[in-house]
């Protein structure tokens, strides 16, 4: 298979892995990271290469291209990976949208509804490229940095049903096609955006696991493994309010729902015991991603899409307000919700013709009436 251009956004973990294996797998990558967190990507940029240990692909991987200049990793690439935290996304799509060319395919790993944040901010610009834009459930991998920037580990290849979509979802063949040779074999698509979206076992699985050992992180200076100490019968109890909640809102959309069990099932090929038995080390505090990323992120979405669908949700209520009480920010208020979306004048039907086709019946945009103000 002919080498693909792929631009991988955000040199972390995430993104180095794609970029390492990838490389490793005969494509030529492009790794960009934003200029003030250039020390991710110093290393790459000074020796060309990402050394990939672990159960993947591994060894010496030669990057095509490593860079903090977007303009330059993203000419020319088929494919862009975007791997930053979804606190990034609106970001990403502003500082993306000069450099898009038709025939381009933009993939959120993962996406917590980063793809209805990109159409919004692309509507709002008036970026008109036809560009495929996707997001998945979760990463191709579990890794982490273990020596630092220049360097990952691979200790799980997930898949092999990670859920993906496009939006509009009339286009997720398309995404599938695109990810050839790279990971289609990995992802199986989903009906529309808002099931990779909230089925991110992140967006429970971290809030609770976080908020509900805040004394023991708090007190052991970093010495926390939360999935084989802190996920105990009854923060599991929990996890299962939760994900109850969320079966019920995806009945009332008009989903067949997935249970928790089987979403990480279908992402890792693993239970969550044998998970659990492998992982990292953290969280390391409140002020931690598994709280200031996955609560505003993912975990406010639900709750937001809950509430128009007229679906109780107790417990993401009391998850959401327990993270604002805890670093004094109102995250539901600043989070990505249908309001601060503004999808929240549209009916359920409307919303949902939207996520398939992404245009209403009148044949415009849903977003025109931003772009006029």
């Amino acid at each position: 298979m002919k080498p693909k251009e792929i631009c991988i956004i955000g040199a972390g973990n995430g993104g180095s892995a794609i970029a390492g294996d990838m490389s490793l797998a005969g494509h030529h990558c492009r790794l960009f990271e934003f200029p003030e967190y250039r020390e991710n990507i110093d290393p790459v940029i000074a020796s060309g290469c990402i050394e990939v240990t672990g159960i993947a692909r591994t060894g010496t991987a030669n990057v095509h291209l490593a860079t903090t200049d977007l303009a330059e990793a993203v000419d020319g690439a088929e494919l862009i990976m975007v791997t930053t935290q979804a606190l990034a996304h609106e970001r990403t799509a502003r500082e993306l949208a000069p450099y898009l060319r038709d025939g381009q395919t933009v993939i959120l790993w993962p996406g917590s509804g980063g793809t209805l944040v990109m159409r919004k901010v692309w509507g709002e610009l008036g970026m008109d490229r036809k560009v495929v834009l996707a997001e998945a459930v979760t990463f191709p991998y579990c890794c982490r940095s273990l020596n630092g920037p220049g360097t990952v580990n691979i200790h799980r290849v997930d898949g092999p049903e990670i859920l993906i979509a496009a939006l509009p979802a009339n286009k997720t063949p398309a995404a599938i096609a695109a990810l050839q040779g790279t990971y289609a074999t990995q992802v199986k698509a989903a009906r529309s955006i808002l099931e990779p979206a909230l089925y991110n076992v992140n967006i429970i699985v971290h809030p609770v696991g976080a908020l509900l050992n805040m004394g023991r992180i708090e007190f052991c200076g970093g010495e926390f493994y939360m999935y084989k100490e802190g996920i105990t019968p009854s923060v599991k109890k929990v996890i299962d309010a939760m994900d109850h909640e969320r079966s019920n809102l995806f009945e009332a959309l008009g989903y067949k729902p997935y249970t928790y069990t089987e979403i990480f099932k279908m992402c890792f090929n693993m239970p969550f015991e044998d998970f659990a038995a492998t992982s990292s080390k953290g969280p390391f505090n409140m002020q931690d991603r598994y709280v200031t990323e996955d609560i505003p992120m993912g975990t406010s979405l639900t709750v937001s899409l809950a509430r128009k669908a007229g679906v109780a949700t107790p417990t993401y209520n009391a998850i959401v307000h327990l993270a604002s009480v805890v670093n004094d920010t109102k995250y539901y208020q600043v989070g990505r919700t249908v309001e601060n979306l503004n999808l929240d004048a549209w009916s359920l039907v409307e919303l949902d013709e939207y996520l398939q086709t992404g245009v209403l019946q009148t044949g415009k945009s849903p977003f025109d009436r931003i772009m006029a103000g």
